[in-house]
């Protein structure tokens, strides 16, 4: 379910990232709430705040991804031996 959420944005710098990304102002917000999502996940994960499967959920994205956008950040692994065994008897369940 998708909520709509109210906030304020600097009208100037949402003109110049449309400008830029080319695109409308709805469509600069939502790519900066993705952009956001993303950066705060891995942020969350790289304090180690957060296993890597809720940085992923929070993201938005599937683990694999995750370990794209963490890369692009420059951000570690830090997978524990719970989280690998964990990983592994869900895979076993759902295959």
């Amino acid at each position: 379910m998708m909520e709509t959420v109210s906030s304020r944005l600097d009208k100037e710098s949402l003109t110049l990232f449309g400008k830029v990304l080319k695109e409308k102002r709805s469509e600069v917000v939502r790519t900066l709430v993705e952009s956001g999502k993303k950066h705060k996940a891995s942020e969350l994960y790289a304090n180690k705040k957060i296993s890597i499967g809720l940085a992923a959920k929070l993201a938005g994205v599937s683990i694999g991804e995750f370990i794209d956008i963490l890369r692009d950040h420059n951000v570690s692994l830090n997978i524990e031996k719970e989280e690998v065994s964990q990983a592994l008897e869900t895979a076993r369940k759902v295959l």
